[in-house]
């Protein structure tokens, strides 16, 4: 057969020579008839047509030299084929589909994307559901954060029956819709993966959080009842706490809410709303419980300024609460926090005597004298409880008072060196001193606590009782210069501190900056811990708006002038999305506004009436910078309903945040870019084998700087060996396939799936333990356990080995990645030595 085929190819090429192409052609079909395959005979056919040509019968045969090269490994050559030769014509979905593969396993992935989506759309048109569901997978896994993509296959696979496949795409589909701010988009597709999986508990968690944010919480409540029972993973019990909370269900949401924090901790931010809660329905008792257990909660956590700035918040709230300010009063004197609890006594006094319990008003009023004799308020006090309380009580408090009036209004002329005359408390020597001194040690403890406003109140009762005081007085003289005041007339002006300056300092000294840095670190956990730079905007700017009672937050990524890169929004119960004109206008304006000396920008509806359209009153903004290149890169902005005077350390907590959030979308591009590089399975679009180490390396060193646990499960079917050895591994990749799908839609999006081998597979973790792992290896393998994937009844079994990375102090990242890499090598040999179909987790050694 080769002789004959060398001797009419041999006659084609002399039939060349000599210009007879229609004998030439002749001679290569028969060559053709005898080799279908012979890539020779089917170039020249190709080359021959063309040249006469006919278009249609050389499409035909370089079709067929596409297909051969496709199938015997010759990507390169397929591809040049492809694109000098096919690409300008209709082609077969087949083909498109087989094209489409060569691109992807060249990385060449916008191109494959539009090659699937011709694929896909020819398979419809065709009726050939099957194969344009592969094209709607493939495009789902290579362009991960478009939902379009994900509603495609959905609707594919709903069709073809493949529920749990739908039900994962409309899910997905979802969450990202959440991530861009389409929340009513969001719900659609949550409720549609539902109705396929109702029964899934993921599922209608994720469905239940979407519920909360629009407000509807009854139906979160409902979704949620069924799995309600002997729950206890702890976003389930924040989830469902919440949801109960918000429907009135307090004593349900309690232990729930209670058992979230004592697992997690956090900002506790709603467990401080479950006392609120408590409180505005009149149920005093357990509200002022929660708040105990709080302030025993945080005060061992060392975080005692959050708990103090929630319960002020709160404490404004119910300002006719009796209970609530004895509580206030209580705690605030074991703290030794005297200006809070002069407000507190203050408000006890106002309420008792309201109430009728003159005793307890006359109690409060003789601590508000013991705590501040010099009050304007006293007065007025006494006037209250004029024929109300004893006479002798009214007389002793009316005597304390007298010493301090007496002190300035019956002071003696001094005649000065310039003939000025001045008053000067009479009395001995002694009680002049005690008197001054007093007011001095006074206003030294105002200033340390950072109020200013008080402490200068003393100095000017100072400079009225005793005038020069301070060119005789040291400590006076420091004083002023301290509290940057000075009486009128004196030689010592003010020194002039810039308003921003000013606004800084006294941000600081208040006690909402502590709970600034706070949340700050606990956004910073959050964003670092996203998948996508959808989801970082996201959390950030839910965290932000939250967390400053925003009616809007919107975050943007992007150089100015052009559509924004990645977007999110928060907006308050109520406030629906901003449409995209109003978004671009805001931006505009912003970009041309000067940031003040902090870096805030600020607009006001009364300067910038477009605000109104989106509901806000007032705006704040601060701009993201690129570290590399000092140039813009994004604004985070926050706005209000009501008009509002913005406080320096919140252009600080907002700039702070933004920050991070830039430094963490870029992260994630860098992972996201390392994940699409790795890809070398068209089937399973799973990591490869040599981007193992990579991204072990990559995770172990983000884990070291942020603190966070990492952990590696390798999971391994017990009889791949057996079968590869029987059915050779194209058998067992095929079989092992729908069953690496199926096991990596089961992990988390942070989580990395590597093709360890033809038949196992390694999970790389970030920010989970060695007993979190555990439990996954569990789930997988009961995952992997459960399905049939060489086609008959036959089960198979898994074995997974558990290790946790250990950064010891003399460890370098590859160090820590040799030593992970190592024992779970070790705990899956184990494994293997157990007979299989069990978990070895290592427990760490000793640092």
């Amino acid at each position: 057969m080769a002789t004959e085929i060398n001797k009419r190819l041999e006659r084609a090429r002399k039939l060349l020579e000599k210009n007879k192409l229609e004998s030439a052609i002749e001679e290569y079909q028969a060559a053709l008839a005898i080799e279908p395959n012979n890539a020779e005979v089917l170039q020249a056919l190709g080359d021959l047509y063309s040249r006469q040509n006919q278009t249609t019968q050389a499409l035909r045969y370089y079709g067929l030299l596409f297909d051969r090269c496709y199938e015997m490994g010759e990507t390169n050559r397929a591809i040049i084929l492809y694109q000098r030769y096919l690409k300008s014509a209709p082609q077969p979905p087949e083909r498109v589909l087989r094209y489409a593969t060569l691109l992807q396993k060249q990385e060449r992935r916008d191109e494959a994307i539009e090659e699937y989506s011709t694929a896909a759309e020819s398979f419809q048109a065709q009726g050939n559901r099957a194969d344009a569901f592969r094209c709607w997978e493939r495009l789902a896994l290579l362009d991960p954060d478009n939902p379009e993509r994900h509603l495609k296959l959905a609707e594919a696979g709903e069709a073809l029956g493949q529920i749990e496949v739908a039900a994962r795409a409309y899910f997905r589909a979802a969450q990202l819709e959440q991530a861009s701010g389409h929340l009513d988009r969001a719900l659609e597709h949550f409720a549609q993966a539902n109705r396929l999986l109702p029964n899934e508990r993921s599922l209608c968690l994720f469905y239940a959080e979407a519920l909360l944010r629009k407000g509807e919480a009854a139906q979160a409540v409902a979704l949620l009842e069924p799995f309600a029972d002997g729950e206890l993973d702890a976003q389930f019990q924040l989830v469902f706490g919440e949801a109960l909370l918000r429907t009135g269900e307090l004593d349900r949401a309690r232990p729930l809410l209670e058992a979230y924090y004592r697992a997690r901790g956090g900002s506790f931010e709603k467990l401080f709303q479950l006392a609120e809660a408590y409180l505005a329905a009149g149920r005093t008792a357990p509200g002022l419980e929660v708040l105990k257990n709080l302030k025993q909660e945080l005060f061992s956590r060392k975080r005692q300024n959050e708990w103090i700035a929630e319960f002020d918040r709160i404490a404004e709230q119910f300002p006719n609460s009796l209970p609530l300010a004895e509580f206030g009063a209580q705690v605030f004197n074991e703290l030794n926090r005297e200006g809070k609890y002069f407000d507190f006594l203050a408000r006890l006094f106002d309420l008792r005597l309201r109430e009728g319990n003159v005793t307890g008003a006359c109690d409060a009023l003789d601590r508000l004298v013991d705590i501040d004799l010099y009050d304007h308020g006293h007065q007025q006090r006494l006037a209250a409880l004029e024929g109300q309380a004893e006479p002798e009580f009214l007389g002793r408090i009316r005597s304390r008072l007298a010493q301090v009036s007496r002190s300035g209004a019956t002071s003696a002329a001094r005649v000065e060196p310039a003939g000025m005359t001045s008053t000067a408390p009479p009395g001995g020597e002694a009680e002049r001193s005690g008197t001054l001194e007093d007011l001095i040690v006074q206003a030294e403890i105002f200033l340390q606590y950072g109020l200013g406003d008080k402490a200068v109140e003393r100095l000017e009762r100072i400079a009225q009782l005793f005038p020069d005081e301070e060119k005789r007085n040291e400590r006076l003289r420091h004083l002023y210069e301290a509290a940057n005041w000075w009486p009128a007339g004196s030689r010592r002006a003010p020194v002039a501190i810039p308003t921003a300056s000013r606004d800084i300092r006294a941000a600081n000294d208040r006690a909402e900056t502590l709970r600034d840095l706070a949340k700050i670190s606990e956004i910073n956990q959050l964003i670092y811990r996203q998948g996508t730079p959808k989801a970082v905007l996201s959390a950030a700017v839910n965290e932000v708006g939250k967390y400053l009672r925003a009616a809007r937050c919107l975050a943007v990524v992007g150089p100015p002038g052009q559509p924004p890169q990645v977007a999110a929004e928060f907006c308050a119960p109520g406030m629906e999305p901003s449409p995209p004109a109003q978004v671009v206008r805001l931006l505009a304006r912003f970009e041309q506004t000067a940031p003040d000396a902090l870096g805030g920008m600020t607009l006001e509806a009364t300067v910038a009436p477009g605000l109104r359209e989106i509901g806000l009153e007032t705006a704040l903004a601060v701009q993201l910078t690129d570290k590399e290149t000092h140039t813009p890169a994004g604004l985070v902005i926050v706005g209000h309903a009501a008009p509002r005077v913005w406080q320096a350390n919140e252009i600080y907590f907002l700039q702070a945040v933004g920050d991070q959030m830039l430094l963490s979308v870029q992260h994630t591009r860098l992972r996201t870019l390392l994940r699409t590089l790795a890809v070398a399975d068209e089937r399973t679009g799973l990591l490869s084998r040599s981007s193992y180490y990579d991204c072990l390396l990559n995770e172990a060193g983000r884990a070291r700087l942020q603190g966070t646990p990492l952990a590696l499960v390798l999971l391994q079917m017990d009889q791949g060996k057996e079968i590869a050895r029987r059915q050779g591994e194209g058998v067992l990749e095929r079989c092992f396939e729908p069953v690496a799908q199926k096991l990596q839609a089961a992990v988390r999006q942070n989580d990395l799936t590597v093709k360890y081998t033809a038949w196992s597979l390694a999970f790389i973790l970030p920010d989970t333990n060695l007993a979190n792992a555990r439990t996954l290896a569990e789930k997988l393998r009961t995952i992997g356990a459960g399905m049939r994937p060489l086609g008959d009844q036959r089960p198979v079994t898994f074995s997974a080995a558990v290790v946790e990375a250990v950064a010891r102090p003399d460890f370098e990242n590859e160090d820590v990645v040799t030593d992970v890499i190592n024992r779970a090598e070790f705990a899956l040999e184990e494994a293997r030595a157990r007979g299989g179909n069990t978990v070895v987790a290592l427990p760490s050694p000793v640092v």
